[in-house]
Order: structure tokens, then sequence, then C-alpha cells
């Protein structure tokens, strides 16, 4: 009887054991599982600082004046970001565990980079149309001013009169013109400087071909 007393009591005990290892075991499950859903929700938000990363990099890209003077990689850098808040939108809308920010994470780092690489192109692309709109000008200003000097030796007689008013009147435009792309110019506009100085330029040296082409054809007397 005792025997079996013994028998019974330690069986019992093992029982007990057994149900707080089993509850023990689905406590550290449950805890995995907890941290397990905690860790794949943190994973799953959406990457903000590379977000303001890129929004910074085309900030900077923009005071540089890269729609300007480097377009093509501003755009690219535009699309980049704009294909990965897309993608962002995408992901918020699903089940957070089933959220994966990867590829909006890749278009943002290519955002990124080409918004730097939009900056450093549009600073160079600049100092060039500088240089070029500093040549441009002075350019402009020898040939309004060889067309001005045509101008008062040209043939005079019957039938002159309106195309020398044109011409009078077309150079005193380029005047304007010229003042206006020199204040582009000292404005930092190089762009628009270059622009009207070749304008200038263009106009002025035609006038002058004319002029010296009507000098050729007047008969001599």
């Amino acid at each position: 009887m005792a025997y079996r007393l013994h028998i019974h009591k330690t069986l019992l005990r093992k029982n007990i054991l057994s149900r707080r290892e089993e509850q023990m075991n689905k406590m550290i499950a449950g805890a995995l599982f907890v941290g397990a859903l905690s860790l794949t929700a943190a994973c799953a938000q959406a990457p903000q600082e590379a977000i303001d990363a890129a929004n910074q990099a085309l900030e900077a890209a923009r005071t540089a004046e890269a729609p300007d003077y480097a377009p093509e990689q501003w755009q690219t850098a535009q699309d980049a970001l704009n294909s990965a808040m897309t993608e962002i939108q995408a992901q918020n809308e699903k089940f957070a565990l089933f959220r994966s920010y990867s590829e909006a994470s890749q278009l943002l780092e290519n955002a990124t980079q080409a918004a730097n690489t939009a900056g450093t192109e549009a600073a160079s692309a600049r100092e060039a149309a500088k240089v070029r709109a500093e040549t441009l000008l002075q350019e402009a200003e020898t040939a309004l001013a060889a067309a001005k000097a045509a101008l008062e030796t040209a043939p005079k007689g019957k039938g002159t009169e309106a195309d020398l008013l044109a011409m009078t009147q077309e150079i005193e435009t380029m005047t304007g013109s010229l003042a206006s792309a020199r204040e582009s110019f000292d404005a930092g506009k190089y762009l628009a400087a270059e622009a009207s100085a070749q304008s200038v330029k263009d106009q002025a040296n035609a006038i002058a071909t004319d002029i010296a082409q009507a000098r050729s054809k007047k008969p001599v007397t």
C-alpha cells in the first residue's frame, strides 16, 4: 500500500511539473511571438531618414539651379523621389506584417545620388554659362557698334528711306535688348544673358551685312 501511494505521489508530481513546463514553454513562445511582431513592425516603418535626405538633396540641387543647368539629372532625381513616395504609399496601405520598404529605400538612395550629381553638374555648367555669356556680351556690343557705324554710311537715296528707318528702329531695339542682357548677367541669370546677347549679335551682323550688300550694288557715279 505504501509503495502504491509513493508511486501515485511520484506520478502526480511529474504531472504537475509537466504542466508547469508546458505553461512555461507557452509563455516563452508567446513572448518570442510578441517580440517577433514588434521587430517586424519596427522594420515595417517608412524610411523617414532616407526621405528627408532625398528631399534635402533635391532642395540643395534646386538652390544650385539644377533645373536650368543640369535638367536631365534633376529630372532623374525628381522621378526617383516620386517613384519612391508612390511605393511608400503602396506599402503603407498593406498590413504591417506584409510591408517592405526595401524598394522604396533604393529609390530614395537613387534620388539622393541623382540630386547630388545634379547640384555638382549645375555648379560647373553655371560657371561655363557665365563665361559664354560674358564673351557674347562683348561680341554683341562690337557687332552693334559696327551696325550703327554701317548705318551712318549706308547708301541714301530714293526708295531707301523706309529701309533705313526700319534698320534704325531695329538698332534702337537691340540697344535696349543688350542693356537687358547685361542686367541679366549682373543678376546671375547667365543663360538669359547668353540668349539675349546671341540674338543681338546675330541681328546686328545681319544689318551690317545688308548695308554692305546695298553699298556694293550702288551704281558708281
